[in-house]
C-alpha cells in the first residue's frame, strides 16, 4: 500500500499519537479563541492527525491540509487518499482498509481523524469494521468532519461528487448542468437506483453502525451553506442524529459561502483558527 502522507513530519519515525459545550451553528471562529489555551510542547507529542481524502482526491489536494496541521503544532500527520474503487465498491474498500491498518503504526496517545466528504467517512467506517482489536477505536480522541457527512448520499449528491472528483467537471454548478441534461439524467438515475439497492444502501448502513460505536470521541463539523455536493441541511440532520444519540458534538461551524472541500482556501484564517481550537481541545482532554 502506498502511504500518501506528508513525509515532512517532525519525527523521523511515525509513532502513533495523532491530531463541552455544544457550539451553536454559525458560531464565529473568533468566539472559540477564548477557550483555545496554548498547548505545552511536552503534550503536543501526544497528538497525531490522520487526514482521509474525499472521492477522487489526490496527494496534492491533501498536502495543504497536512501542512496546516503541522504548522499549528501537530508533530505527526498522515494523509491518505482512498482509491476511487474503494469508495465505489464495498469489497475493495474493506480490502484497502485492511491494508491501511497493516501499515499503520500501533496507536499511542490521542488520535484526530480529519475526514473529508462522504468518501472519507465511508473509508473510516470500513477501518473501524476491520479494527478487530479495537486499537483504532480506543485511540480516537476526535473526529473532524470536513464538508460532510450525510446519513446517506442521494443520486444528486453522488453525481456532483463523481463529475467533480473523477471526471473533473469545472465546478459544482457545471456538474449540475451536466446532470440536468435529459439523456444523462435518465442514465444516471437508473444506474444509481441499481447501485443503491445492490451495494450502497446496506454498505452505508454498516458504516453508520460502525461509527455509532465511537462513544467517547468528540465530533467537530466544518461545512458550508453553499455546498452543492453534500448540502448543509443533510449535514445538520447528521449532527442532530448524533446529538440525539448522546454523542459529543463540540463544534459545528457553518460558513455561508464555500465550495465542497475548499474551505481552507476560501476561509483560510477562520479555518486555521478552527483547527487550532480543535487541536488545543484534544490536548486538554
Amino acid at each position: 500500500m502506498r502511504w500518501r502522507g506528508v513525509a515532512r513530519v517532525a519525527s523521523p519515525v511515525l509513532a502513533w499519537s495523532v491530531g463541552q459545550s455544544r457550539r451553536p451553528l454559525n458560531t464565529e471562529a473568533a468566539s472559540f479563541r477564548k477557550r483555545a489555551n496554548a498547548p505545552s510542547v511536552s503534550r503536543a507529542k501526544d497528538v497525531s492527525v490522520i487526514c482521509v481524502g474525499w472521492f477522487g482526491s489526490q496527494q496534492r489536494h491533501l498536502d495543504k491540509y497536512c501542512e496546516t496541521w503541522r504548522k499549528i503544532g501537530v508533530k505527526r500527520v498522515i494523509c491518505y487518499s482512498p482509491s476511487v474503487k474503494a469508495i465505489l465498491l464495498r469489497r475493495f474498500c474493506e480490502r484497502e482498509a485492511r491494508k491501511f491498518l497493516q501499515n499503520l503504526p500501533k496507536p499511542e496517545g490521542k488520535v484526530v481523524w480529519h475526514l473529508f466528504s462522504q468518501g472519507g467517512f465511508t473509508f473510516f467506517g470500513s477501518v473501524l469494521q476491520e479494527d478487530l482489536k479495537c486499537e483504532i477505536k480506543d485511540s480516537v480522541a476526535a473526529v473532524v468532519f470536513d464538508c460532510g457527512p450525510s446519513l446517506g448520499l442521494t443520486r444528486e449528491d453522488a453525481v456532483v461528487g463523481v463529475l467533480t472528483g473523477v471526471l473533473k467537471a469545472k465546478d459544482e454548478e457545471t456538474a449540475l448542468s451536466v446532470y440536468n441534461r435529459k439523456w444523462f439524467k435518465t442514465f444516471w438515475d437508473n444506474g444509481w437506483a441499481v447501485y443503491d439497492r445492490m451495494i450502497y444502501g446496506d454498505w452505508n448502513a454498516s458504516v453508520l453502525r460502525s461509527f455509532g460505536s465511537l462513544e467517547k470521541a468528540k465530533q467537530f463539523y466544518l461545512y458550508s451553506a453553499e455546498d452543492k455536493v453534500i448540502g448543509y441541511r443533510a449535514i445538520e440532520e447528521f449532527i442532530s442524529r448524533q446529538e440525539e444519540g448522546g454523542k459529543k458534538v463540540a463544534l459545528a461551524k457553518k460558513w455561508e459561502t464555500g465550495k465542497h472541500v475548499n474551505l481552507l482556501r476560501e476561509h483560510e484564517n477562520e479555518y486555521v483558527c478552527c483547527l487550532q481550537t480543535i487541536y488545543n481541545d484534544v490536548l486538554l482532554q
